[in-house]
Parts: C-alpha cells; sequence; structure tokens
C-alpha cells in the first residue's frame, strides 16, 4: 500500500496536467491511491474564481472514479496556501466542500515588496541578511497558519530552500530557525495533525525532501508519529517520484505506519 496525499492537475495554475492522465501514472506506479489537492493560493481570491475552480476539482474526481473507481482510491483535497492573508475567504472555501484532507501551505511570505511567491524571486540576488529574514518571517506565518485553521496535513515545511539552496545555490544555516521549527511541530503534534514529507525535489533529480532527515528526527524525538507523503507533483510522471524513497528513510528511522485521509479522518497503513 502507498498513497500520495499531494498532487495537481490542470487545475492548478502552475500544472498543465489531465486528471486522467495522473491516475493512469499512479496506477502504473503501484499507488493504492491518490489525494487530488490542488491549488487555493488565498492571497488571489479577488483576481481569481477560486470557488469555481473548486467546483470542478470535485467534478474531475467523480467522473474519474466512475472509470478508474475500482483500480485505485481517489481522493478530493485542497492545498490551502497563504490563508493568513485572507483568512476569512480561506474559511469559506474549507467550508464550501465535503474535502477528505486539507493541506496547509505557506508559499509566499507577508514581506514587503517580496510578498509574492517565492518561487519567484531571485535569490541569488539578496543578502544573507534578508534571508534569512525571510526564513524567520515564513516560519512566523507558517506557525500563525497552523493555529488560527482548520487542517489535515502540514506540508513541505521548509520548502523555500528548494529555491534558496537547491535554484540560486546560497548555503543556509537552517539550524538558526530550530527553535521556531520545533515550535511549529510541537504545535502539530498537539493537534494531532500529520507532517507531510514531500519529495517534489526528486522529480528534480535531488534527494532532498522538506522537510529534512533532521527535522524528520526532531519530530519524532518530539513525539511526533503521524507522517504522510506527497509527491507534489505537477505532472503525470511525477506522481511516484520518491515516495519509496521516503518510505525507506522512514523505515530506517523505525517508522511502521503512515497515513492518509478519507472524509478528514485519519487512516492508517503499514509501510511495505
Amino acid at each position: 500500500m502507498l498513497y500520495n496525499c499531494h498532487t495537481h492537475t490542470f487545475r492548478s495554475h502552475d500544472s498543465t496536467a489531465p486528471i486522467n492522465d495522473v491516475i493512469e501514472a499512479a496506477i502504473n506506479g503501484g499507488l493504492s491511491g491518490v489525494i487530488f489537492t490542488d491549488h487555493c493560493d488565498c492571497e488571489y481570491h479577488k483576481t481569481l474564481n477560486i470557488e469555481e475552480q473548486f467546483n470542478l476539482c470535485e467534478s474531475d474526481i467523480l467522473a474519474a472514479r466512475e472509470v478508474y473507481g475500482d483500480r485505485i482510491k481517489l481522493l478530493f483535497g485542497i492545498e490551502l496556501g497563504e490563508s493568513v492573508y485572507a483568512p476569512d475567504f480561506a474559511k469559506k472555501i474549507l467550508s464550501a466542500h465535503d474535502y477528505d484532507a486539507v493541506l496547509l501551505s505557506v508559499h509566499s511570505v507577508r514581506i514587503k515588496d517580496y510578498d509574492m511567491p517565492f518561487a519567484t524571486i531571485d535569490f541569488s540576488k539578496l543578502s544573507d541578511e534578508f534571508i534569512d529574514g525571510y526564513l524567520k518571517k515564513y516560519f512566523e506565518d507558517m506557525l500563525e497558519s497552523v493555529n488560527s485553521f482548520d487542517f489535515d496535513i502540514l506540508s513541505h515545511l521548509t520548502v523555500p530552500l528548494r529555491y534558496i539552496e537547491l535554484k540560486y545555490g546560497r548555503e543556509i544555516n537552517i539550524e538558526r530557525h530550530y527553535p521556531a521549527i520545533e515550535t511549529i511541530l510541537k504545535e502539530i503534534i498537539t493537534q494531532e495533525k500529520a507532517l507531510e514529507i514531500n519529495t517534489s525535489s526528486v522529480e528534480k533529480d535531488s534527494p532532498i525532501f522538506f522537510p529534512d532527515e533532521n527535522i524528520i528526527d526532531l519530530y519524532l524525538s518530539l513525539g511526533g508519529k503521524y507522517f504522510t507523503l506527497g509527491s507534489d507533483s505537477h505532472t503525470a510522471k511525477g506522481v511516484t517520484k520518491g515516495l519509496k524513497e521516503a518510505c525507506r528513510l522512514l523505515k530506517s528511522k523505525g517508522v511502521t505506519e503512515l497515513c492518509y485521509y478519507e472524509g478528514r479522518k485519519r487512516v492508517i497503513y503499514e509501510i511495505d
């Protein structure tokens, strides 16, 4: 058994993947289930018709179940991003559908002149001091989100490093931010939420997960026990990338169970 709890289709602004192509790739890759979690980036709620987007997402999944439902479990989720930008809208979209899973994410932070998605920022031109402050604000926004909104899975903690380190080659001492990271982890443990192991960089030929092995160790040392896997794929071929590698890493640390969500309820399964 293996469930991908974070994947995207063409309903997300940064993907062109048809849902049926993703499903076919998931079946061929041996997955037992997929949660489709297209983007809800709340800072764009006034310029994009996000509510209609999720009506269409739900229709896509219902139609796909008619075709593939006897071969793979297909679940309906949402990746709630930047909820602190528009809290009223975030709560409205969460109440609009019966989701199977809600992912909580941060893709941009509230810093003047740099509040755009961090995927679009050229970190090569910014000072070490600014980048350190940027990460500090990222973790502050993440903690505020965790404490303010209903969710099931905390997604890709530390993902700005995908751009700061991997894309632009800036060396970051992430340990400077461990106190903030520990506070976030303690909070999701208290709330009994799951921590996602995000394998998106494996699709880009990097072995790094978000969060990394050291933060996984910290989560376990604090008593954390609920993990989901998410490829965060925006292409069909990426839907299985890195999931088995993440399983091997977790097993090496004594983790024997993973989870996914259905009807907002946690479902535990054993790692093969």
